[in-house]
């Protein structure tokens, strides 16, 4: 994937000025930076989510897995139907992908009952059903305790291998264990 001169403001703030850089596909990218350097923003915008940009995106993916740094949950429907909701792409089946999450003892709880970094974990596993090309994922596993994460990640990077999959981390033992490619937003795009 490739960006070139992105520019991005918001009224009088200028995230992004001529910023290009090349993502390699197929690969791990992790995004850090400082609060306010545009992670999230680049994110949205790699998503479709944003157009009120100028510059050039070139990428090859066609269908994007998202996870958002809230769970962006249904709270009226079970775990379940909170991942059956996408339509879902060549992955899993449901119940192998809420074992590698570890929810598939609930599969029939609504969202409210669940814990924040159960939240978390039952967006991941819509993601992961819906199974894009690209994953762009903000914060997915800050939600998560160490030994949890240390279960999780190693599965889900292992089920995504050979996808484009960028993540947005303040955590660095993350980002030095798991990262084929970091972009430091800090360096690369320093602020005006």
């Amino acid at each position: 994937m490739k960006i070139n001169n992105l520019y991005k403001a918001f009224e009088e703030k200028i995230i992004f000025n001529d910023f290009s850089i090349e993502i390699p596909d197929g690969k791990i990218t992790f995004i850090i930076g400082e609060s306010g350097c545009g992670k999230t923003t680049l994110l949205r915008i790699l998503a479709g989510l944003d157009s009120s940009f100028s510059g050039q995106i070139d990428s090859s993916s066609s269908r994007i897995s998202c996870v958002f740094q809230e769970p962006r949950l249904f709270p009226a429907i079970s775990v379940l139907q909170n991942i059956e909701l996408v339509e879902k792409g060549n992955s899993l089946p449901t119940n192998e992908i809420l074992k590698l999450v570890e929810l598939d003892t609930e599969e029939n709880q609504y969202p409210d009952s669940l814990s924040g970094g159960m939240k978390m974990r039952l967006s991941l596993a819509r993601a992961l059903y819906y199974n894009g090309d690209m994953f762009l994922m903000d914060e997915p596993f800050s939600a998560l305790d160490e030994n949890m994460k240390a279960r999780i990640i190693p599965k889900v990077l292992s089920l995504l291998k050979g996808k484009t999959v960028i993540i947005v981390s303040h955590d660095m033992e993350d980002v030095n264990s798991y990262a084929d490619n970091i972009i430091n937003l800090s360096k690369e795009n320093p602020p005006d």
